[in-house]
């Protein structure tokens, strides 16, 4: 091989690797790539921080863990603003509450808690809390869809922060909403103020729906 050809030959791949490099650069993190799958499978979702999404302007929230993490953080900056919003409580009280040293997220299951004021309602991936957090704050009379949320049969523990009763169920009929309100399987009650770090084998990722007391 002659220089001449030697360098042609040298430059393309020297550009053949820069430019892998760069496609390699420009992909979307795993964690984009879970969040524009969720975003995908509804309808209405915002992504509104790196690892959160929202629905209805922060009716409902679904967290994610963050690279490395097991554990979905505490709610963004992004989604306390949603939530003083939909708790009907202004900034100024979050400010102050954290100013007098109340937590502003909670405890080890990072549900929003009552500085909020009315208090939020968590569901979780994976046992002991893991996995994506999906958060509900209002009460819900009419049922709930896990499948709105790409979360269908995918609840492992629950959170329920506030003075509500949660009434989760399940589909009769596979891959049909319908049944999970028309002729359910109830799965189990959440009563105000408790939690549970795994809803057992016999329940684990079998959740389709819910409703709230008011």
């Amino acid at each position: 091989m002659n220089l001449r050809k030697g360098l042609a030959f040298a430059g393309v791949t020297i550009l053949t690797a820069a430019t892998a490099s760069q496609a390699h650069a420009a992909e979307p993190s795993e964690l984009q790539q879970q969040i524009d799958t969720v975003l995908a499978n509804t309808t209405g979702g915002v992504q509104i921080s790196p690892n959160e999404i929202a629905w209805e302007g922060g009716q409902a929230i679904m967290s994610f863990p963050l690279p490395g993490e097991e554990v979905a953080p505490p709610s963004s900056q992004a989604a306390i603003d949603l939530q003083t919003q939909q708790a009907g409580v202004s900034k100024q009280s979050v400010k102050a509450a954290a100013a007098a040293g109340e937590a502003l997220a909670a405890a080890s299951d990072s549900c929003p808690t009552e500085v909020f004021g009315n208090d939020w309602y968590c569901f979780y991936q994976y046992r002991d809390f893991g996995g994506r957090r999906l958060q509900w704050n209002q009460a819900k009379h009419d049922v709930v869809f896990f499948s709105q949320f790409d979360f269908v049969n995918k609840t492992s523990s629950w959170s329920n922060k506030g003075g509500k009763y949660i009434y989760v169920q399940g589909r009769s009929q596979t891959g049909y909403d319908r049944s999970c309100w028309e002729k359910p399987l109830i799965l189990w009650q959440e009563a105000p103020h408790t939690s549970k770090a795994f809803v057992g084998s016999s329940l684990d990722n079998k959740a389709d729906c819910f409703w709230t007391s008011y």
